[in-house]
C-alpha cells in the first residue's frame, strides 16, 4: 500500500521540477499554449502562483474557443487543486475532450480521471476509467497510453496484495518508458516520469514480495539516472525505497537511517507518511518503544487531520493499544480501540479485497472484549475519582498556603537585599589612588598586606589599589574580562593573582566578578526606572554575563530570589 501512497503523491507533483520564477511575469497574452505548460512544468516553489497559470490557461482556452488547449488546461487543474476540487477538475476534462473528438485525448482524459480517482482512494471508479482507457488505446493504436493504462491497472493490482501480477505488469511499461526517454518533445507526453514511477513501484513490490535481491541493480540504475539528469527532488523517494528494502529484511537499523535521511531532503508539502509510520515499527523493533509511539502517534494525528488512512498503516494502532495497556494508560488504550473498530469498518467495506489479506493483532471480537474491560474497569474507577478529586482540594488548599508562604519569604528576602544594598551606598566612597612612588613609601599596615607567605605587603597593596580602581570604573562590565588577562594587566601572574582575590576578596575569581555585576545590577534597578523595564536577557548582557542562564543562576546563589522575581517586586514597590 506504500506504493499506493507514493503514486498518489508523486503524481500531484510529477509536473514540477526544481526551477523558481516569478508567476506573475509568465502570465502574459502573447505567450503560446505550449509555453504555459511547459512554465507550468517547471514551476513549484509556490501552489498559489502555479494556480495562477492553470486558471490563466483556461481563460485563454475558453476565449480561444481551443477546447483541446482547454482540455489541458482542465487537466492541470485536476493535478493542482485539493478534493473535491481536482475530481470535478477531471470531469470537466473528460466532457472537453469528447467534444474534441480526438481520440487520443479521451482516452488520456479518461486515464487522468483514473488517476485522480486513485489519489483520492476511489479505487472502483479509477478502476473503471482505466480500463476504459487501456481498452481506447487498444483501438486507438496509442501505444504510450496504452502503457500509461498499464502502469495504473498494476497500482490496483497493489492495491489488491498481487504483487506478483502487478510485477509482471511493471516490467512491460518500464522497458517501454526506458526505451523513449530521449523522446521528450510531444506535448502532453512525460516517458521520464513514468520510467521514474514505473522502476521505484518494481522496486517497492520486489520487496514486498521478498525478492529485494533484485533491488540492488535496480536502484543504481534510479540514483544513476537521477544524479545525471539533476532530478534531485526524486531521489528521497528512492531512499525510502532502500529504507523498505532494508526494513523487510529486518536490517532496522539501516532502515532508520535510510527513512530519516529521507524525511531531511524532502522539499515540499507532504506529510510523507511512509516514512513516519516505517520509522515508528523499526524503533518498536529495535526495542526503543517510547521513540516507536511518538513517530506511530503522527500518524494518528494526520488521520484526525484527514479522517483517511491507509490500511498499510493499520498496525500502528495496534501497536499504540499494546503500548498505553503496558503502561497502564486505559483512557489512551480505550480512544485507540475505538479509532481501530471505526478504520476496521471503513476498511472492510473500502478495501474488501485487501481487509482480507490484513494480518491483524487485534480482531473485532477482541478489541470488542478489551473495549468492555476496560469501560467496566473505570466504571469501578468512577470512587476513587471522587477521592482523587477530593484529596486534590486539599493538594490545592495546601499548595496554596506554600505559595502564600513563599511570597511572604521572596517578600523578606527582598527588604534584606534592598537593605545591604542600602548600607553599601551610604558607605563613604573612597577616593581613587594615584600610585606613586611616594604614596607607596608611606606608612601601611604591614600586617593586613601580609596576609600571603612568599609575597611583597608592598606588592599585595599595589594590586589591591589597582583592583579598587577596576571596581569603581566598571571595568568588570566587560564580558571579555577574565583573570588572566587582568592579572597581566595588572603587572602579576595568575598564580599570585589568585592568590590575592581569594584572601582578600574572600571568593575565587569567577565569583569575584560575578558578585560585582550584580551589585551593579542591582544598584541600577533600585535607582533608575528604566532598568526595571528590562528583561532578564537584556540585563544579563549589560552586566557582562556570558549567558542568561548564567546570571539567574548567580543571581540565586548572591541573592536566594530569582532576577524575575526580584524585579517584578521592584515594580510592585514603585
Amino acid at each position: 500500500m506504500q506504493l499506493k501512497y507514493i503514486f498518489s503523491v508523486l503524481f500531484l507533483i510529477s509536473l514540477n521540477l526544481s526551477i523558481n520564477f516569478n508567476a506573475q511575469s509568465m502570465i502574459k497574452s502573447h505567450m503560446s499554449n505550449e509555453e504555459i505548460e511547459k512554465k507550468i512544468d517547471v514551476y513549484n516553489s509556490n501552489p498559489s502562483k502555479t494556480w495562477e497559470l492553470v486558471n490563466f490557461y483556461i481563460k485563454k482556452s475558453k476565449k480561444e474557443h481551443n477546447n483541446e488547449a482547454l482540455f489541458y488546461a482542465y487537466r492541470y487543474a485536476s493535478i493542482t487543486q485539493p478534493y473535491p476540487f481536482n475530481i470535478k477538475y477531471a470531469d470537466s476534462a473528460l466532457i472537453t475532450a469528447k467534444r474534441t473528438e480526438v481520440k487520443k485525448i479521451v482516452l488520456d482524459a479518461y486515464l487522468n480521471r483514473g488517476n485522480i480517482n486513485m489519489s483520492e482512494e476511489f479505487y472502483q471508479r479509477a478502476l473503471d476509467d482505466v480500463l476504459v482507457a487501456n481498452k481506447l488505446s487498444q483501438e486507438y493504436g496509442n501505444i504510450y497510453i496504452y502503457n500509461k493504462t498499464i502502469y495504473n491497472i498494476a497500482q490496483n493490482k497493489i492495491y489488491l496484495g498481487q504483487y506478483k501480477d502487478a510485477n509482471k505488469e511493471l516490467l512491460i511499461c518500464l522497458k517501454f518508458f526506458k526505451d523513449n526517454l530521449q523522446n521528450k518533445t510531444s506535448l502532453g507526453k512525460n516517458y521520464e516520469m513514468y520510467y521514474i514511477y514505473s522502476l521505484m513501484s518494481l522496486i517497492d513490490s520486489n520487496t514486498k514480495l521478498g525478492q529485494s535481491k533484485y533491488n540492488k541493480a535496480l536502484l543504481k540504475e534510479a540514483f544513476d539516472y537521477l544524479e545525471k539528469n539533476k532530478l534531485n527532488q526524486y531521489i528521497p523517494y528512492f531512499i525510502t525505497s532502500e529504507g523498505l528494502t532494508a526494513y523487510y529484511s529486518k536490517d532496522y537499523n539501516t532502515a532508520i537511517s535510510k527513512f530519516s535521511e529521507a524525511i531531511r531532503l524532502y522539499n515540499d508539502q507532504w506529510p510523507h507518511n511512509t516514512e513516519v509510520f516505517y520509522l515508528g515499527l523499526s524503533y518498536w523493533n529495535i526495542g526503543k518503544k517510547k521513540l516507536a509511539v511518538k513517530y506511530l502517534e503522527e500518524i494518528d494525528k494526520h488521520y484526525d487531520k484527514t479522517k483517511k488512512l491507509d490500511p498499510e498503516f493499520r498496525s500502528a494502532y495496534e501497536i499504540l493499544i499494546t503500548y498505553y495497556k503496558s503502561i497502564g494508560n486505559t483512557e489512551k488504550q480505550l480512544e485507540y480501540i475505538n479509532k481501530l473498530m471505526f478504520l476496521d469498518k471503513s476498511y472492510e467495506k473500502n478495501y474488501k479485497y485487501l481487509y482480507e489479506k490484513i494480518v491483524k493483532e487485534y480482531d473485532t471480537k477482541k478489541l470488542v472484549a478489551e473495549k468492555n474491560r476496560i469501560e467496566s474497569s473505570l466504571h469501578n474507577q468512577r470512587g476513587i475519582f471522587i477521592t482523587l478529586i477530593i484529596l486534590l482540594a486539599i493538594i490545592s488548599l495546601f499548595w496554596g498556603l506554600r505559595i502564600q508562604k513563599e511570597k511572604q519569604k521572596y517578600k523578606t528576602r527582598f527588604e534584606e537585599i534592598i537593605a545591604q544594598q542600602n548600607e553599601v551606598n551610604t558607605e563613604e566612597e573612597k577616593p581613587i589612588v594615584d600610585l606613586t612612588d611616594n604614596q607607596l613609601k608611606r606608612d601601611f599596615d604591614y600586617d593586613f598586606y601580609n596576609k600571603i607567605p612568599g609575597l611583597n605587603p608592598v606588592f599585595v597593596e599595589t594590586i589591591l589599589k589597582q583592583l579598587e580602581i577596576f571596581e569603581n570604573e566598571n571595568k568588570f562590565l566587560d564580558s571579555q574580562v577574565s583573570q588572566k588577562m587582568l592579572s597581566e594587566e595588572l603587572g602579576t601572574n595568575s598564580t599570585y593573582f589568585s592568590k590575592i582575590i581569594n584572601t582578600y576578596k574572600g571568593k575565587n575569581f569567577a565569583l569575584y566578578i560575578s558578585d560585582l555585576r550584580l551589585d551593579y545590577i542591582i544598584d541600577h534597578l533600585k535607582n533608575d526606572v528604566k532598568y526595571i523595564n528590562k528583561d532578564v536577557k537584556e540585563l544579563a548582557m549589560i552586566a557582562g554575563f556570558s549567558s542568561t542562564e548564567n546570571f539567574s543562576d548567580n543571581f540565586r546563589r548572591k541573592f536566594d530570589l530569582k532576577p524575575s522575581v526580584f524585579i517584578k517586586m521592584m515594580k510592585d514597590k514603585l
